[in-house]
């Protein structure tokens, strides 16, 4: 290893919460059937730490996300047609169109991971509620639309598209196949658990090869989401008391890959994928977007880090596989371009506001190459020159060895990694304050404070039955505004 790579590095041992268990990830949408994957040479945009960024021409793979398994939920069930259901884990999240709101973020948010997703649970569910679930393509929704932010670490870049001034995937040649793409049946995360994906699963170097990070990740896109849920699905799923179950104003996370829910062992799908469009005995519930706190991974604790599964058309097959006919019939729960979420038609809209480079903003396009006498161009070229970004061996809860560049310091503790994310925010706002405008003309935008955004949503009473009846309320927190039971007055609960 060069003295250079090796500079900025940090050594030792920590030790970490226990994690429920280990996460597998998934990875985003890299080709279609019946389509050409379009993606256009390279997209540079001027690095956060006076570095140029350099990106490659046509990425392979895109964002994954991981998660752990978690506690099985307790659900309120309405008599829909059955009386039990299931509950799934994991996690990542999306973005929309929606919110005016551009002041650049920097509220002190804690964290916890990204991109793609694994472990689901399922278990039967206890029937309490007496209300009716009815089909959710056949109730409406008095769910008042929710919007927050949320994270993708991926591989691909996205592309600007000049006609509708608005980035989409870089795949696929209409633009409607562009837009689609882009939240086709995936996992997000928080921007508090941004880079618990990148830490947990794709960087340490017992999972390199070829000096590539795992699913050649590279960008870490921010996007904004609004969501209005099905009737059904918050009937059935209303008692949200425990975030590791599933979080207030969201069903059970469903781990996705590929465009599709990740099966079970025996090939048969959980009862939380069946419910999206009445499959395999289970009450039609609609494309309800789910979302679990995932905080414990031992490797990467982020505090307040959700996970988020967005179930589009056809859940149940891979990209490949979503004919015209089946997307027809499971229509999924993206709205097209223009189109307001309302629960019935489509449950969510996305907008990308724009992206950065992890090399940026782990510090390695800062780096002097000896080699070269400039700045290292990406991670593979420090990686070629013996560079370690970040190594940790984990002996039960304690993670030992613990090597690689000052960024990723501290792994197991919950507050550095807190400020690892404010960091990340710190370099997108620095990086959109500088220079906006991306090598293919896009215009990225700066990320909405949280006050901006808890101002522009409803109070959680509204959506929440459980917080209607909560007797200090509930409040919205951080930039996912998740909604949490208050214990007392505090500032920020709201009451019915």
């Amino acid at each position: 290893q060069s003295s250079n790579a090796a500079s900025g590095s940090y050594a030792g041992s920590t030790q970490a919460p226990t994690s429920s268990s280990g996460p597998d990830s998934t990875s985003t949408q890299a080709s279609t059937a019946g389509s050409t994957s379009s993606t256009d040479s390279t997209t540079t945009q001027s690095s956060t730490a006076g570095s140029t960024s350099s990106t490659g021409s046509t990425p392979a793979s895109a964002s994954g996300s991981s998660a752990d398994s978690t506690p099985t939920p307790t659900v309120s069930s309405a008599s829909a047609s059955s009386g039990a259901s299931t509950a799934s884990s994991s996690s990542t999240a999306s973005s929309t169109s929606a919110s005016t709101a551009s002041t650049t973020s920097s509220t002190s948010a804690s964290a916890a991971s990204s991109t793609s997703a694994s472990a689901t649970s399922s278990t039967s569910a206890s029937a309490a509620s007496s209300t009716s679930a009815s089909a959710s393509g056949s109730s409406s929704s008095s769910f008042t639309k929710v919007t927050n932010l949320g994270v993708r670490v991926q591989g691909d870049i996205p592309a600007w598209d000049e006609e509708h001034q608005r980035f989409v995937s870089s795949y696929y040649d209409t633009f409607e196949d562009k837009y689609q793409a882009v939240l086709d049946t995936v996992n997000m995360a928080s921007v508090e658990g941004a880079l618990k994906y990148v830490q947990a699963e794709c960087i340490n170097a017992s999972v390199i090869t070829s000096c590539e990070r795992k699913n050649d990740i590279k960008y870490v896109v921010f996007y904004q989401t609004t969501v209005v849920q099905p009737a059904a699905a918050m009937e059935f799923y209303v008692n949200a008391t425990d975030e590791y179950d599933f979080a207030v104003e969201r069903c059970p996370f469903m781990a996705m890959d590929g465009g599709q829910c990740d099966p079970n062992s025996d090939g048969s799908f959980p009862d939380v994928c069946n419910q999206y469009i009445g499959a395999g005995g289970q009450p039609n519930l609609g494309f309800c977007v789910g979302g679990t706190l995932q905080d414990n991974e031992a490797i990467a604790p982020y505090p307040h880090n959700y996970w988020f599964s967005f179930p589009n058309s056809c859940p149940q097959e891979l990209w490949d596989d979503k004919t015209d006919a089946c997307r027809e019939e499971y229509p999924g729960g993206m709205c097209p371009l223009g189109v307001e979420p309302d629960g019935v038609t489509c449950t969510f809209s996305y907008e990308i506001l724009g992206y950065i480079l992890l090399d940026d903003v782990v510090g390695i396009t800062s780096m002097i190459n000896p080699l070269t006498g400039k700045t290292y161009a990406d991670y593979y070229e420090f990686c070629e020159d013996g560079g370690i970004e970040f190594s940790v061996s984990t002996v039960v809860t304690s993670l030992l060895g613990v090597t690689g560049l000052d960024f990723w310091a501290n792994p197991g503790d919950s507050d550095a990694n807190a400020e690892r994310v404010e960091k990340l925010v710190s370099a997108y706002d620095d990086l959109v304050s500088a220079n906006a405008t991306t090598s293919d003309g896009g215009l990225m935008r700066a990320l909405p404070t949280v006050d901006a955004l808890t101002a522009l949503n409803p109070p959680c009473y509204q959506n929440s039955p459980l917080c209607a009846e909560a007797e200090f309320g509930c409040k919205r927190s951080y930039r996912s505004q998740i909604c949490q039971v208050c214990t007392s007055d505090d500032s920020g609960c709201e009451k019915q």
